[in-house]
């Protein structure tokens, strides 16, 4: 598990199914990856201390060094299940295990749709034993274009608590009270696009104050970027769930989504269910998924454009109508997602693979990994005494970034412009189709996909 970000939507997730599987026969164990700045797992146990954890130290490794950590961890535990969570890295230790004849099935929880994200899964396919899709969008690339096994992949959506206290409506005269939830961090969340917002709504006059809640590495950037708006803007950091439910939400008119991708969008129900309206960004999944219905449960922008999703919170600003209108619908629809009808299907789930021969293939694919390398693999010193070296100068002489280092990525970076591209257009083909059918059911034209 990757303990840069405390707080989130895969977090909550993370609870809310450790207790459900902990009730009924399972034995959840987190591993929590430690780094040299963002991945601390003490932060991370401090918010969850209800969770059984153990750490891989990955301080001073590099990738091979990182793989290596996480396979003692697995041969240790000997897991019947291993799930990645944002850690790449993952995939390939459990697949090496599984090649030394280790009993573990590998299951992806594949939570987004970035295109190196599912560049990934592709490049491991033949060695999962199943994965999870939290959003529709998902499932259908790797059915459809990354040739998985249909009865691999599997389609659960995610749920959200409900309301803990309900919201107060917004004063005659008060600014308009926006927020962000969630991870700060690119480009995934393009949370960075939050300045350029602010920026547009000062253009157009727009009286509002806009709450920051999560962290992450863009933190520091963001602040930075948002100083010239004072008091209007509150980096709140990362605040327990409990606290988002009490004090946040219910003081929140809308909710900013910035993503350029989103599996699900857990943040997206939560508010909806607090009627809380969602601002959100066409990410890939938007309308695969249909959380979000333009017009009807919240308001919608094109990735990255700051001045259309101005615009947007300029229309909640000076009609409240049609805030209260969406406010009411986004309620109704949110009240559709418990947690409970997703846990039941993951449990349900599990059960089942358990059941199953662990998959194996014939070959570890080779990871398109883009780091340089360093002064000991240029002379060609053998992989496990690099490992043991940068090991022993950690313990005596204090954990170094090696050459190409990089805290536990989410993503490989090597893959190919070619494939990048490749995995965003079959995206986009999918998410159209997906559009171009709500649109006929609804009696509109799509006017951009029509002149295509």
């Amino acid at each position: 598990m990757n303990s840069s970000s405390p707080l989130g939507g895969v977090e909550t997730w993370l609870d809310r199914i450790r207790a459900n599987l902990s009730k009924n026969g399972f034995e959840p164990i987190v591993g929590l990856v430690r780094g040299l700045r963002y991945n601390l797992p003490d932060r991370y146990r401090a918010h969850h201390p209800e969770l059984e954890t153990f750490e891989i130290d990955g301080r001073g490794l590099n990738r091979e060094g990182r793989v290596r950590a996480l396979m003692r961890c697995i041969r240790a535990l000997r897991p019947d299940v291993a799930l990645p969570m944002g850690i790449v890295e993952a995939n390939e230790a459990v697949i090496r295990c599984k090649q030394r004849g280790q009993a573990v099935r590998l299951v992806a929880h594949a939570q987004g749709n970035l295109p190196p994200m599912l560049a990934d899964l592709r490049l491991y396919r033949d060695w999962f034993d199943r994965v999870v899709c939290p959003g529709r969008l998902t499932r259908r690339f790797l059915v459809e274009f990354a040739g998985f096994a249909p009865e691999r992949v599997v389609h659960i959506a995610n749920g959200a608590d409900t309301p803990l206290a309900d919201r107060l409506p917004r004063r005659p005269g008060a600014p308009l009270r926006l927020g962000y939830i969630g991870r700060l961090s690119q480009p995934d969340k393009r949370v960075l696009d939050l300045i350029p917002l602010c920026r547009e709504l000062e253009r157009l006059g727009v009286d509002f104050e806009l709450h920051v809640v999560g962290c992450g590495a863009c933190r520091g950037e963001l602040e930075e970027g948002l100083e010239n708006w004072g008091n209007r803007v509150r980096l709140h950091g990362a605040l327990p769930h409990e606290e988002i439910y009490r004090r946040i939400f219910p003081n929140l008119d809308a909710l900013i989504l910035t993503s350029a991708s989103e599996a699900f969008g857990i943040v997206l129900v939560e508010a909806m269910m607090h009627g809380v309206v969602p601002v959100t960004s066409r990410y890939y999944g938007f309308h695969s998924e249909g959380l979000v219905k333009d017009g009807e449960t919240g308001l919608s922008f094109e990735v990255g454009d700051m001045e259309a999703a101005a615009l947007a919170v300029q229309r909640l600003e000076r009609g409240s109508a049609l805030l209260q209108e969406l406010s009411a619908h986004a309620q109704e629809h949110g009240r559709l997602y418990t947690w409970q009808r997703s846990l039941d299907a993951w449990q349900a789930e599990l059960a089942d693979l358990s059941k199953e021969p662990v998959v194996q293939a014939s070959t570890l694919p080779i990871a398109p990994v883009a780091n340089p390398r360093g002064r000991l693999e240029r002379l060609g010193v053998p992989d496990g005494l690099i490992d043991g070296l940068r090991r022993l100068r950690r313990a005596t002489l204090g954990a170094a970034v090696p050459p190409g280092g990089e805290e536990w990525p989410l993503f490989h970076r090597g893959h190919s412009a070619d494939t990048v591209a490749d995995i965003q257009s079959a995206l986009l083909t999918l998410e159209s189709s997906t559009e171009n059918e709500f649109m006929a059911r609804e009696g509109k034209s799509n006017f951009m996909t029509a002149g295509q």
